[in-house]
């Protein structure tokens, strides 16, 4: 299905996902197969989408019409072989039409093909270990390590972009100095780097026992807690810090610390959505200085649409609770959405979310009281805020 991609807002640069059938390369972590296991593509409703995307008044064909690129895709491989027949058509009547698309992929079946008509793009090459033998048992169904990086070598050569996708990162799987070497030598822009995370409410009750025998109990145990917990986040800390000593740019969602990783995508795509890295890429590192509201909105608005839509469901499971509290219109600016997303921390995109920001409160006389603009609207701050949605100050 080709619509909004609204599952990384303020984290992706592309406001546009395209998805297939739940592929078959049988990743035993996949988030996707695992929220979603019966996914099916509808290829006649894309089809007459993209056959009258021109005249549609959806947000979805807006953002097609302004030239935003598509991620081909976030929750499926198009080139898995259960799913590349239908994603080269598509892809191709796509690139006919001039909408600009951003791949993500192990490789697979159909890429020489599709490298026939493909224009220049940004690639991203999942790369989750450097062992073929680990890799086979944790992704049965797609191509091992070794002809992963043959793709890599061979996109570069052909002009595209290329960033890895050490995503899941598991300490316990891979030492990531290895992948790191061989990105630098191979001429990779940078590498995203996402700890594996498993929701036990859901994920982890819908394991395979194949899944949970490969990915082991203690595995599973620390995903269930790696965002906040144990000795992963520390473990990215130190790969994070040796791809930056290695000269690439480096990322992970919400990480509190500045990075060019994104200018690879905006050097290929004209038109791309604003990212909350953008917004951390301008600010000072004192945590004790109030941050406020327009100057975050002044840094994010220039790139999104200007006028109003139905963005409601960017506010994710809660933006139904939230309709009274912010009278939710049916259509709101991208600068409503915004204000509600810097204020209530129970959005799916609050900047509390992110490792790198807090609210502040202060502490006076004895009392702590959150601190506000004068519109009234709260203040944060932005440092390593891991375990907290409040960082206090003294005044």
């Amino acid at each position: 299905m080709l619509d909004v991609y609204y599952g990384e807002f303020l984290t992706s640069p592309c406001p546009l996902e395209l998805s297939f059938n739940a592929c078959i390369h049988r990743c035993a972590y996949c988030f996707a197969n695992l929220n979603q296991p019966d996914r099916r593509f509808n290829a006649p409703a894309t089809a007459r989408l993209l056959a009258n995307y021109r005249n549609r008044h959806t947000l979805t064909a807006y953002l097609l019409q302004a030239g935003y690129p598509v991620v081909v895709s976030n929750r499926c491989d198009p080139f898995s072989a259960n799913n590349y027949r239908q994603a080269l058509p598509i892809l191709e009547i796509m690139t006919e039409l001039g909408i600009p698309i951003q791949l993500q992929t192990k490789g697979g079946y159909g890429i020489d093909t599709a490298l026939r008509f493909l224009k220049p793009a940004v690639w991203y090459i999942t790369i989750e270990t450097h062992d073929d033998a680990l890799s086979r048992r944790l992704s049965p169904g797609s191509p091992p390590p070794t002809e992963r990086w043959s793709l890599v070598h061979r996109l570069i050569e052909l002009g595209h972009g290329v960033v890895i996708g050490l995503n899941p990162y598991v300490p316990e799987w891979t030492d990531p100095a290895p992948i790191i070497a061989r990105a630098r030598e191979a001429g990779v822009w940078g590498i995203w780097i996402e700890l594996l995370h498993l929701d036990s409410k859901r994920q982890v009750k819908r394991l395979t026992p194949y899944d949970r025998e490969t990915l082991g109990e203690a595995i599973i145990t620390k995903a269930k807690a790696s965002r906040h917990k144990g000795n992963w986040p520390a473990a990215l800390d130190s790969a994070r810090a040796q791809v930056q000593d290695a000269g690439l740019e480096v990322f992970s969602n919400g990480q509190p610390i500045k990075s060019n990783f994104w200018d690879i995508y905006r050097r290929f795509y004209p038109r791309t959505f604003p990212t909350l890295q953008d917004y951390v890429n301008t600010l000072p590192d004192d945590p004790d200085l109030p941050l406020e509201f327009e100057a975050f909105a002044a840094v994010m608005l220039p790139h999104l649409p200007a006028g109003e839509y139905p963005l409601a469901h960017y506010l994710g499971a809660t933006g139904h609770d939230l309709w009274r509290q912010y009278t939710i219109p049916p259509r709101m600016t991208y600068r409503q959405l915004l204000s509600i997303l810097w204020q209530e921390p129970t959005t799916r995109y609050s900047l509390t979310n992110s490792s790198a920001f807090a609210f502040i409160v202060a502490a006076l006389d004895g009392d702590v009281y959150q601190v506000t603009d004068e519109t009234g609207l709260p203040c944060l701050s932005y440092g390593d805020h891991r375990s907290a949605h409040y960082h206090q100050i003294v005044v």
